[in-house]
């Protein structure tokens, strides 16, 4: 028997479909992780069922209203709950009754470190500063509730240093942005000159031409190095592949969709994950890229506080400019400390695993 607290539910409190993709993230990820680790673990979420919805014991659809009420949750005779709430008020009524249930909980904040979104969005002024200053004393209750919160680096120094919130929330941070699947770790490999990119290239927020350009850029100045990109192969990203010279289409390789397995081979193969996008929350890709021992390369943007914070343990760079020519130096100057044996593999990976491993939540309880 496990000590502590051994028999979980994780909780989302938004009827998604519990289809395969589900259980490749987030809670649905964290139920398959614990239960491999010998935890007792199933996944809660409100109705409506869906016809793509795994048919599994692990999985709990009830009416909103249940997840409200303390003695639904006491009957299920579990010991605690990782409540992915966003840290959203709307859902306060969740944890107040997961607590009187006299149950564990766990309160997942996903946030790249913003806690005063309204006072940067459009309209009278005064109006944001009062909607500002509600959401931050709502969700501190709603927050307050928690044994612990799991959150990134940037979210729980934004905690400890706001008046909103103080140390009495950012003690009971710990550092989880996300959940990464166990076979995304180091086995060895020797690593290669080799850059990764993994995402949904559809997606204008991942700025595709701004990775193909970037790669391009890099692998024209180094003779030797090799790219892997991974995800969703648009025409536009077929086509700039098919109107590259030869030697350097030989070096660039598109995988489509991959599966995990194959995506860690991949990571284990490469030194550096690269990171184009617009913005990110805690960006699955560059952690299963640390876990497997990469560094990470991105731009400095605001809204990728996250994935900069993957840099910060002699694990990448984050580059001067958000410009092509900016990556690409950033891309060089990684591929140089590679060489150099200034970046380790294996010092990368065990640093930031814990970070990303569902089987270190009991420990929090």
């Amino acid at each position: 028997m496990h000590p502590g607290p051994f028999r979980f539910a994780t909780c989302t409190p938004v009827a998604f479909h519990a289809n395969p993709t589900f259980y490749t993230r987030d809670t649905g990820l964290i139920c398959r992780e614990l239960r491999q680790q010998g935890y007792s673990c199933r996944v809660i979420m409100p109705l409506p069922a869906w016809e793509d919805d795994l048919k599994s014991e692990e999985l709990l659809r009830v009416p909103m209203s249940r997840l409200r009420q303390p003695a639904w949750w006491k009957s299920l005779g579990i010991d605690a709950v990782i409540l992915y709430s966003w840290g959203d008020p709307r859902y306060t009524r969740i944890a107040r009754a997961i607590r009187k249930a006299g149950l564990k909980l766990i309160i997942h904040f996903d946030s790249s470190g913003e806690l005063h979104e309204h006072l940067s969005r459009p309209g009278n002024r005064v109006l944001n500063v009062l909607k500002d200053c509600a959401v931050n004393l709502l969700r501190r209750l709603h927050l307050g509730y928690a044994h612990a919160i799991t959150s990134s680096g940037p979210c729980i120094e934004s905690f400890r240093n706001d008046a909103s919130y103080g140390a009495g929330i950012a003690n009971k941070c710990h550092e989880f942005p996300t959940p990464v699947n166990s076979c995304f770790r180091y086995d060895g490999t020797t690593k290669q000159p080799r850059i990764i990119c993994t995402g949904s290239w559809q997606y204008p927020v991942k700025r595709t031409p701004l990775m193909m350009q970037t790669l391009e850029m890099t692998l024209r100045q180094h003779s030797t190095a090799q790219a892997d990109i991974c995800g969703t192969l648009t025409p536009e990203l077929q086509a700039w592949h098919s109107a590259l010279p030869s030697p350097l289409q030989q070096r660039i390789h598109l995988h489509g969709q991959c599966s995990h397995a194959q995506l860690s081979r991949l990571c284990n193969a490469a030194s550096i994950s690269l990171c184009t996008s617009e913005s990110e929350g805690s960006h699955g890709a560059s952690a299963e890229a640390l876990c497997c021992g990469c560094s990470v390369v991105c731009p400095p943007r605001p809204l990728l506080s996250v994935v900069q914070w993957y840099t910060s343990k002699n694990s990448g760079t984050v580059a001067a400019e958000d410009t092509a020519e900016a990556l690409s130096t950033a891309l060089l100057a990684e591929l140089q400390q590679w060489e150099n044996g200034t970046r380790q593999a294996t010092a990368i990976a065990t640093t930031w695993q814990p970070c990303f491993q569902a089987a270190t939540l009991p420990g929090l309880l």
